[in-house]
């Protein structure tokens, strides 16, 4: 082998190393904090008896019809978010993904709820007190008159219930669905 010949090898072993470095960085990007065992930044960290992976049972009072969920809490973004996976069991199909955080202008906690329907919706919070939790938001569906909310009540560190519930104007709250959830 000449030495031109070995050193047009050296050249190209080079270039083929440094672009399979870089391939694996496309494939592998930086592990997000989501991966990690990060812990929640303080503003948050009252959202931490969530996280974790939850099995939930519940029931579409109206209708009597029984529904089966699993949700996943998980810290996101260095601790400044908490994501939420909530995924329905066939035969139901609602899947959605959350982020719980705190918006530092408005001084209240925010979650933002996108869904497998193309929804998008927003809720505000004043924050976990006495182990219950409740985000409300107005509904973006054409009735403007109706308001949404979340109410989630701790029962122990294993287990919480978690009340979808819709008001229309004045009138009294109404359970959309109910989920008791357990680790």
């Amino acid at each position: 082998m000449s030495m031109r010949t070995l050193t047009l090898y050296c050249c190209f072993c080079a270039i083929g190393l440094s672009f399979q470095r870089d391939a694996k960085a496309v494939t592998n990007p930086r592990q997000s904090s989501a991966d990690s065992a990060a812990k929640l930044q303080k503003q948050v960290e009252s959202f931490s008896p969530f996280t974790g992976k939850w099995s939930c049972q519940g029931i579409f009072p109206k209708s009597g019809k029984h529904i089966t969920s699993q949700i996943v809490f998980a810290t996101d973004l260095e601790g400044a978010w908490l994501t939420v996976r909530q995924d329905d069991m066939p035969p139901d199909r609602f899947h959605a993904l959350e982020l719980w955080g705190f918006d530092s202008g408005a001084k209240n906690f925010v979650a933002y709820i996108y869904d497998n329907f193309g929804g998008v919706r927003k809720f505000t919070s004043a924050g976990l007190a006495n182990d219950q939790l409740i985000w409300k938001g107005e509904s973006t569906k054409a009735e403007s008159s109706i308001t949404e909310r979340f109410v989630f009540n701790f029962k122990d560190a294993s287990q919480f219930v978690v009340d979808y519930e819709v008001q229309r104007g004045s009138a009294d709250w109404v359970i959309g669905d109910t989920l008791t959830c357990k680790k």
